[in-house]
């Protein structure tokens, strides 16, 4: 039976120190700031495989038993086990592992503010809310044996020796399973970023290109693909919404003057097969690709670009996209690479006094930036933290 102290005291007094610690948050992701720099992947990883291999050596970690919904405040002789289980990745730094979990008045079986905070560096080390309690998705990934963790290390060791050796001077990186990018110049994080990928049946590609111009008020050249699969059902069930949200239909693909009246059309018979034409989106508030794009040349056309639905960042499971990239902060970014150019000019003021004007404009870099997209589900952060994501297409294969 589990033994409860008053618990709604003591929570909220965790809590409470949890708030206090927390960092503020700034227009751009804090949290994401102690990144690696792509570079220094594979040193970390191979100093975390040598790690969890030691751990393997001297027998693993305990298995929780139903942990699910430890709280704290609570005494459960699992909570000793928990204790031991965060000790031995680094998580918890109590001084009672290892004590006797059912003694009466002892320590190692209380879910105590020291829990409470290891908790919070096991969750945020995987990826998840850090609430310092034990639900579903953190009982999973304490479940996951240590064999696992090795293979999943080992696999990312394998992708981080196909990074590119010469990165560049400034490049953008971003890595799939984190949902994250980062703005890298000469070796230092200036930068970071959440963003929106591909859902699963879209994955975002890895690859790295160079960026060769931002487009600010662009317009959106809607993929065929995109327009058999959503678009088509949308006008048809709702022909007005062509008009409500910018779209023109036209008879030669990019050619503004071949629109066609879309109240002309009688959807009833339109289908996948016989609609004919090109579907743009205007410059403008509505414009899916929001206000910014940095291209970048591949053979999956796809790019970075801002978005009309910044509400999908504050999820923090973010892959929405048809494989593109958004980008939170995207005006942001684009005076932060521009910076330097042109007497230093490019100033958030007068990006957004053109983006102002609904009118594309197309700004060429002087010096290229270059962009990573990678897959790495396990990296060492610059503080020496292991960190684990989830393997949100399927690609480690363990």
């Amino acid at each position: 039976m589990i033994k409860t102290l008053p618990a709604r005291r003591l929570f909220a007094s965790f809590a409470a120190v949890a708030l206090l610690a927390a960092p503020t948050l700034a227009r751009a992701d804090d949290r994401a700031d102690d990144r690696t720099p792509l570079g220094e992947v594979a040193q970390g990883l191979e100093t975390a495989l040598a790690k969890y291999r030691e751990i393997e050596r001297r027998g693993g970690w305990p298995q929780i038993t139903d942990g699910t919904y430890l709280r704290p405040g609570m005494r459960d002789a699992r909570v000793a086990d928990l204790k031991r289980r965060l000790a031995i990745t680094g998580d918890y730094d109590g001084d009672d592992v290892g004590g006797e979990p059912t003694q009466t008045g002892g320590a190692a079986d209380l879910f105590d503010q020291a829990l409470f905070v290891a908790v919070q560096r096991f969750q945020a080390r995987h990826g998840l809310d850090a609430t310092g309690w034990i639900n579903a998705e953190t009982a999973e990934e304490l479940s996951v044996p240590i064999q696992w963790r090795i293979a999943q290390l080992a696999r990312n060791l394998e992708r981080s020796r196909r990074v590119p050796r010469e990165l560049g001077l400034r490049y953008i990186h971003i890595n799939i399973p984190d949902a994250h990018l980062k703005v890298v110049e000469s070796g230092r994080t200036l930068h970071t970023a959440r963003v929106v990928l591909g859902e699963i049946a879209y994955a975002t590609p890895e690859l790295s290109s160079v960026i060769t111009h931002i487009e600010l008020n662009p317009w959106w050249n809607a993929p065929t693909s995109i327009v058999k699969r959503i678009l088509i059902p949308k006008f048809k069930s709702e022909p007005k919404y062509i008009a409500e949200n910018d779209y023109v239909l036209l008879a030669r693909a990019g050619d503004n003057k071949s629109a066609v009246d879309p109240g002309g059309i009688d959807w009833d018979r339109i289908s996948q097969t016989n609609f004919r034409w090109s579907v743009r989106q205007k410059p403008g508030p509505k414009n899916v690709l929001g206000r910014v794009v940095f291209w970048f040349p591949s053979k999956y056309n796809v790019f970075i670009h801002d978005t009309a639905a910044p509400e999908l960042f504050e999820d923090d499971v973010r892959y929405f996209s048809s494989g593109c990239i958004r980008v939170d902060s995207a005006v942001y970014m684009a005076m932060l690479l521009l910076r330097n150019q042109d007497d230093g000019s490019w100033t958030e003021d007068r990006i957004n006094q053109i983006v102002a004007t609904n009118e594309p404009y197309k700004i060429t870099f002087a010096k290229p930036v270059s962009v990573h997209i990678t897959y790495f589900t396990a990296w060492t952060d610059t503080k020496g933290r292991i960190q684990f994501r989830k393997d949100i297409y399927k690609r480690d294969r363990l």
